[in-house]
């Protein structure tokens, strides 16, 4: 039959590996199976002109995964979780081991439907930061070189908890180093367990506390003005913080936000 807007494929269905070569991909010997990652839309669409392959994600099952690879958190590598046969198994896709699948050769094959997609959100934040992630002035960075490191720290220990870190910043410019930058900084932790918010609130304050010290390590490519560092629930954090802010992106932090919102 040809490609058909009723197929059963759709973004994280499941290839397995008995019909890789039946689609036409080699044999990869550290793959279990391939994830789907093309969007839906683009998938159903039978005009073959337009639309002509799926795209897939070669992905390997773990015996236990990382936490500091579970919600996004690293725009590289994806632990992501799924039901098969009733129990929950955690895949393994890393971003660069990604392949075509002509849809003429596809059509034959059913998705493996012992696997069922638990979040699919985290899916397509995930694929979505990878080419969107902030590029912030380079003499910002440079200033906020050990910040940065300091931040990625505490957000990777304290993974389960912080959803992100936020900031704005003001001039949008690059700048001198005379010239200083002004700061603002949102610590947003998931209100699932209520110990986050003291953990979110500690990372506040010593980052605070710290900040001076960490600037003093990077202090001959200029200066910038902490104004304001603080702990929010991603309950109080809104939209508007959203639009004024833009996500710190280090590998370790979360897009774990129900409903997603947008990705910088």
């Amino acid at each position: 039959m040809p490609w058909s807007r009723n197929t059963i494929w759709q973004q994280g269905g499941v290839l397995a590996q008995k019909d890789f070569q039946a689609v036409g991909l080699t044999d990869e010997p550290e793959a279990d199976l391939a994830i789907a990652i093309s969007h839906d839309c683009d998938i159903a669409n039978d005009n073959l002109d337009t639309e002509p392959a799926v795209e897939f994600i070669f992905s390997r099952i773990l015996e236990e995964h990382n936490g500091n690879y579970t919600h996004g958190k690293n725009p590289r590598i994806l632990h992501l979780d799924y039901i098969h046969n009733g129990q929950t198994v955690w895949i393994e896709l890393i971003a660069s081991r990604r392949v075509i699948v002509q849809k003429n050769s596809l059509e034959a094959i059913q998705p493996d439907q012992t696997y069922s997609l638990i979040t699919r959100q985290t899916l397509q934040s995930w694929l979505a930061v990878r080419y969107r992630r902030i590029a912030l002035p380079n003499s910002l960075v440079e200033r906020l070189r050990s910040v940065s490191t300091y931040i990625e720290k505490e957000g990777k220990r304290n993974s389960s908890g912080i959803l992100s870190f936020r900031l704005s910043y003001a001039p949008q410019d690059e700048l001198l180093p005379e010239e200083p930058y002004e700061l603002w900084l949102s610590i947003v932790y998931v209100t699932d367990k209520a110990e986050y918010a003291t953990v979110a609130a500690n990372i506040a304050q010593n980052l605070k506390t710290e900040f001076p010290n960490l600037l003093e390590k990077t202090k001959d490519n200029g200066t910038v003005d902490l104004r304001k560092c603080e702990a929010v629930s991603e309950i109080e954090f809104t939209l508007r913080d959203m639009r004024d802010t833009v996500e710190y992106n280090l590998e370790h932090l979360s897009y774990r936000t129900e409903p997603s919102g947008p990705v910088i």
